[in-house]
């Protein structure tokens, strides 16, 4: 058995309070002066022992009450050993195994007995190079389907994440090794780019917006190092200084700005982001993180703070990575797995058996008067 909160295992400690009040709530029988116990006989001690083991009972309903809640918040884990899960593979991108830091982790996995597979179609045990740009979705969906446990090392190139967005599959750990990380540590050289600055303003009733929006961003900006550098403020802070930074306002009060700017208004459009004149960009809709991903919103916001940069953005696009919480409609790949790997959580046994406790506790209470 294992524990996920092991520190609240400290709460069995409480269990010394219904012993206290058992010992403290004892109540000796009153004293009656007799001239003489000539006449008293000697009554069955069959009520005497009713009443000591009510007393015991209510004591250790008390008792199992303090545990089962212990037990709930550690999130006790029930040992599995499920043979479906018996098979470990390590799936690594195709040439992402030649990388110098990632060599020693999978050292590491082979150790434990992971089975090395190519990130393709059917998994092959080694590159076929059949795939240019693996479909991470569609090979996610496969894993799930497989009896084994697996941990992903991806580049999570935005363009290999093709269509609806999907959940993570609950056998697979997927850990984002990008580009900028191969070989040597150095990205391979992209062609001389201007300096982009960006200010976005926003609603608070666009914080949602906001957030997929600067993930989007620092994508941009983990590919363009030193490239592109963000400021964030309400609209409300917003006084426009200097007109050579772009402008993103996720808000449908209205701004006077001269510069370059990408403004939300709601429309129709297919593509998430439009063109209204030289310098005006529309964002068409409410975001979330299927749009995001869907319409590849990082790739369109580096054409437009990039457009005139036509090589560097062919170049960047193909490189462009995402983290897994954009990624996937789960972000907690790694809880999941750890959870499917050490056990089955019996949380809503423990909840379930504290509010039976509970009441049995209230009425057996009552009945005693304790």
């Amino acid at each position: 058995m294992s524990f996920i909160n092991p520190i609240w295992l400290w709460g069995l400690s409480g269990l010394a309070i219904p012993v206290a009040i058992h010992l403290l709530s004892r109540k000796e029988g009153p004293v009656i002066r007799v001239g003489s116990i000539r006449f008293l006989t000697e009554t069955s001690t069959s009520k005497f022992s009713s009443i000591r083991l009510n007393e015991i009972a209510l004591l250790a309903v008390r008792s199992l009450l303090i545990i089962c809640l212990t037990l709930f918040l550690a999130g006790l884990l029930w040992p599995t050993f499920s043979s479906q899960l018996t098979t470990k593979w390590v799936v690594v991108e195709n040439e992402l195994e030649r990388n110098q830091k990632l060599k020693p982790v999978l050292d590491s996995l082979h150790q434990e007995g992971y089975e090395s597979k190519v990130l393709e179609q059917d998994f092959p045990s080694i590159a076929q190079d059949t795939t240019a740009h693996p479909d991470y979705y569609t090979l996610g969906e496969q894993l799930a389907k497989e009896p084994v446990s697996a941990i992903v090392f991806a580049r999570n190139t935005l363009v290999n994440f093709k269509g609806k967005r999907a959940a993570l599959p609950e056998n697979v750990r997927w850990i984002a090794w990008p580009e900028e990380a191969d070989n040597d540590g150095q990205t391979p050289a992209i062609p001389t780019l201007n300096p982009v600055q960006v200010i976005v303003v926003y609603d608070q009733s666009f914080t949602h917006d906001k957030k997929i929006l600067l993930a989007a961003l620092a994508a941009i900006q983990t590919t363009f190092t030193g490239k592109l550098s963000i400021r964030e403020m309400p609209v409300e802070n917003f006084t426009p200084t200097d007109t050579s930074h772009w402008l993103i306002r996720l808000s449908e009060k209205p701004v006077s700005y001269p510069g370059m700017q990408i403004r939300f208004q709601e429309d129709a459009h297919s593509k998430l982001v439009v063109q209204e004149s030289k310098s005006h960009w529309l964002l068409t809709k409410r975001l979330t993180e299927d749009n995001a991903i869907e319409q590849h919103l990082a790739i369109q916001l580096m054409n437009v703070l990039f457009g005139e940069q036509y090589p560097a953005r062919l170049i960047a696009a193909e490189r462009l990575t995402i983290p897994n919480e954009l990624a996937w409609s789960n972000a907690t790949t790694s809880g999941r797995l750890t959870t499917a790997e050490a056990g089955t959580p019996l949380n809503e046994l423990f909840l379930l058996a504290a509010a039976l406790l509970f009441i049995a506790e209230r009425i057996l209470a009552f009945y005693r008067k304790q």
